[in-house]
Formats: structure tokens, sequence, C-alpha cells
């Protein structure tokens, strides 16, 4: 089947529309978008970042040291704001050691009464029932 000459100029009539109206469209917008597109970093940049991310850790653990909290350096997130973090870690810490001093969980006081009961004064526990009565 041979191409005829009015079928080429057809085609090559509706190629033109199609690029016009659908192609040229599409590739205005995608080199538009291009200059959204973020920048590769270079390796040189890559190390930079790199090496301040080091610096950043180890003045991190310096500080975790100087507060006495370097046994939680693993729990410290770096990439927030390490000075609250450690501020909030040594509140908890002494909130908590305050905390752990001895706490007498049966402190009351002992009446007349309990008193005389423990020594097995029978006159003492009934003077102390009478004093509540009459006293």
């Amino acid at each position: 089947m041979e191409i005829t000459e009015e079928i080429q100029q057809l085609l090559n009539a509706e190629k033109a529309k199609w690029e016009e109206e659908y192609l040229y469209p599409v590739i205005a917008e995608r080199d538009s978008l291009l200059q959204f597109k973020p920048k590769e970093e270079s390796e040189q940049e890559k190390e930079i970042a790199r090496l301040k991310a080091e610096l950043r850790h180890a003045k991190v653990v310096a500080k975790l040291k100087d507060a006495k909290l370097d046994d939680f350096i693993e729990l410290i997130n770096f990439d927030d704001d390490v000075d609250d973090q450690i501020a909030k870690l040594s509140e908890l810490l002494q909130a908590r050691q305050l905390n752990n001093s001895y706490i007498p969980d049966q402190h009351h006081q002992t009446s007349k009464y309990e008193q005389a009961a423990s020594q097995n004064d029978t006159v003492g526990m009934i003077g102390a029932k009478l004093s509540k009565l009459f006293g």
C-alpha cells in the first residue's frame, strides 16, 4: 500500500497541530518547572555537610559529658535542639534524684492507746480511752 502525497500532507498537518496543541505546552511547562529542581550537591559539598554533622555531634557529646549525662548519648536526637533536650533530661534526673530519698510509707503518730497496747499495759490502755471520753 503506497502512501500518496495527499495522505502524507494530512499526516504532517495533524502532526504539526498535535505538536502545537500538546507537545510544546508540555515542554514549556517542564522547562518552567526545572527552575525549582534542587541543585545536586558536589562531592565537596557532601563532605562539608558530613564534617559539619560530625562537629555538631562532637559538641553535643562534650555538652553531655559536661552535664554528667554521657550515659544518655544514644538517647539524644541530634537533629533537634540539643540544648533543650539536655536541660529537660537534667531536670528529669534532678527530680528523680529528689524522689529517690527515703520516704517512710508507714509514717503516722502512735497514740497513747497504741503505745500502751504495744507494751501490754492494760491500765494505760484504759486510761487512754477514758482520757478521750472525759478529757
